[in-house]
Protein backbone atom coordinates (compact mmCIF):
# COMPACT_ATOMS: atom_id res chain seq x y z
CA UNK A 1 0.00 0.00 0.00
CA UNK A 2 1.65 3.19 -1.22
CA UNK A 3 1.61 5.60 1.74
CA UNK A 4 2.20 9.33 2.14
CA UNK A 5 2.99 10.72 5.61
CA UNK A 6 2.08 14.33 6.35
CA UNK A 7 3.09 16.20 9.51
CA UNK A 8 4.94 19.42 10.31
CA UNK A 9 6.81 17.64 13.13
CA UNK A 10 9.81 15.89 11.56
CA UNK A 11 10.60 13.70 14.62
CA UNK A 12 7.00 12.48 14.48
CA UNK A 13 7.45 11.58 10.80
CA UNK A 14 10.56 9.57 11.70
CA UNK A 15 8.54 7.66 14.32
CA UNK A 16 5.67 7.07 11.87
CA UNK A 17 8.05 5.81 9.18
CA UNK A 18 9.72 3.50 11.72
CA UNK A 19 6.41 2.02 12.85
CA UNK A 20 5.24 1.39 9.29
CA UNK A 21 8.57 -0.23 8.34
CA UNK A 22 7.36 -3.36 10.16
CA UNK A 23 4.80 -3.98 7.40
CA UNK A 24 6.14 -5.45 4.18
CA UNK A 25 2.84 -4.45 2.55
CA UNK A 26 3.38 -0.74 3.30
CA UNK A 27 5.65 1.39 1.12
CA UNK A 28 6.16 4.96 2.32
CA UNK A 29 6.44 6.82 -0.98
CA UNK A 30 6.79 10.32 0.41
CA UNK A 31 6.48 12.88 3.16
CA UNK A 32 4.93 16.32 3.24
CA UNK A 33 5.21 18.97 5.93
CA UNK A 34 1.94 20.89 5.49
CA UNK A 35 -1.39 20.59 3.71
CA UNK A 36 -0.27 22.41 0.56
CA UNK A 37 2.61 19.99 0.09
CA UNK A 38 0.24 17.09 0.82
CA UNK A 39 -2.14 18.11 -1.97
CA UNK A 40 0.74 18.35 -4.48
CA UNK A 41 2.30 15.08 -3.28
CA UNK A 42 -1.04 13.27 -3.50
CA UNK A 43 -1.37 14.33 -7.15
CA UNK A 44 2.23 13.43 -8.02
CA UNK A 45 2.74 10.23 -6.02
CA UNK A 46 -0.77 8.72 -6.21
CA UNK A 47 -0.63 7.11 -2.74
CA UNK A 48 -3.28 4.64 -1.64
CA UNK A 49 -3.09 5.83 1.98
CA UNK A 50 -2.33 9.20 3.54
CA UNK A 51 -1.76 9.59 7.27
CA UNK A 52 -2.01 13.32 7.92
CA UNK A 53 -1.73 15.68 10.87
CA UNK A 54 -4.74 17.86 11.65
CA UNK A 55 -3.03 21.13 12.63
CA UNK A 56 -0.21 22.33 10.37
CA UNK A 57 1.02 25.71 9.12
CA UNK A 58 -0.20 27.19 5.82
CA UNK A 59 -2.92 24.55 5.31
CA UNK A 60 -4.25 22.11 7.86
CA UNK A 61 -5.29 18.52 7.42
CA UNK A 62 -9.02 19.21 7.07
CA UNK A 63 -8.67 21.57 4.11
CA UNK A 64 -6.03 19.34 2.50
CA UNK A 65 -8.33 16.32 2.91
CA UNK A 66 -11.16 18.18 1.14
CA UNK A 67 -8.89 19.03 -1.77
CA UNK A 68 -7.34 15.58 -2.03
CA UNK A 69 -10.74 13.88 -1.89
CA UNK A 70 -11.76 15.98 -4.92
CA UNK A 71 -8.94 14.43 -6.99
CA UNK A 72 -9.50 11.50 -9.33
CA UNK A 73 -9.23 8.16 -7.45
CA UNK A 74 -8.49 9.71 -4.03
CA UNK A 75 -6.62 7.67 -1.42
CA UNK A 76 -7.79 6.57 2.00
CA UNK A 77 -7.02 9.43 4.39
CA UNK A 78 -6.52 9.07 8.11
CA UNK A 79 -6.11 12.13 10.31
CA UNK A 80 -3.75 11.97 13.29
CA UNK A 81 -4.09 14.55 16.06
CA UNK A 82 -3.78 15.33 19.74
CA UNK A 83 -7.14 17.10 19.42
CA UNK A 84 -9.36 14.12 20.18
CA UNK A 85 -12.91 15.12 21.00
CA UNK A 86 -16.32 14.63 19.41
CA UNK A 87 -16.20 17.93 17.49
CA UNK A 88 -12.81 17.24 15.88
CA UNK A 89 -13.78 13.67 14.99
CA UNK A 90 -16.97 15.02 13.39
CA UNK A 91 -15.00 17.57 11.33
CA UNK A 92 -12.67 14.77 10.19
CA UNK A 93 -15.63 12.66 9.05
CA UNK A 94 -17.32 15.63 7.33
CA UNK A 95 -14.33 16.27 5.05
CA UNK A 96 -14.26 12.63 3.95
CA UNK A 97 -11.40 11.14 5.95
CA UNK A 98 -11.85 7.44 6.60
CA UNK A 99 -10.24 7.39 10.02
CA UNK A 100 -8.82 9.20 13.01
CA UNK A 101 -5.82 8.35 15.18
CA UNK A 102 -5.16 9.96 18.55
CA UNK A 103 -1.45 10.85 18.57
CA UNK A 104 -1.21 9.91 22.25
CA UNK A 105 -2.00 6.31 21.20
CA UNK A 106 -0.36 6.55 17.78
CA UNK A 107 1.93 3.54 18.05
CA UNK A 108 -0.87 1.12 18.91
CA UNK A 109 -3.57 2.78 16.80
CA UNK A 110 -1.58 3.06 13.56
CA UNK A 111 -0.65 -0.62 13.71
CA UNK A 112 -4.30 -1.58 14.25
CA UNK A 113 -5.41 0.74 11.44
CA UNK A 114 -2.90 -0.65 8.94
CA UNK A 115 -3.83 -4.23 9.80
CA UNK A 116 -7.52 -3.40 9.30
CA UNK A 117 -6.88 -1.68 5.95
CA UNK A 118 -4.76 -4.58 4.73
CA UNK A 119 -7.47 -7.09 5.77
CA UNK A 120 -10.06 -5.04 3.88
CA UNK A 121 -7.82 -5.14 0.79
CA UNK A 122 -7.25 -8.87 1.21
CA UNK A 123 -3.49 -8.47 1.76
CA UNK A 124 -3.49 -10.17 5.16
Amino acid sequence: MRTLLVDDNRPFLILARHLLAGFAEIQVVGEAYDGEEAVRAAEELQPELIIMDLAMPRMGGLQATRLIKAQDAPPVIVIASHYDDAAHREFVAQVGAEGFINKRNYENDVIQLVRRLLRERGDV
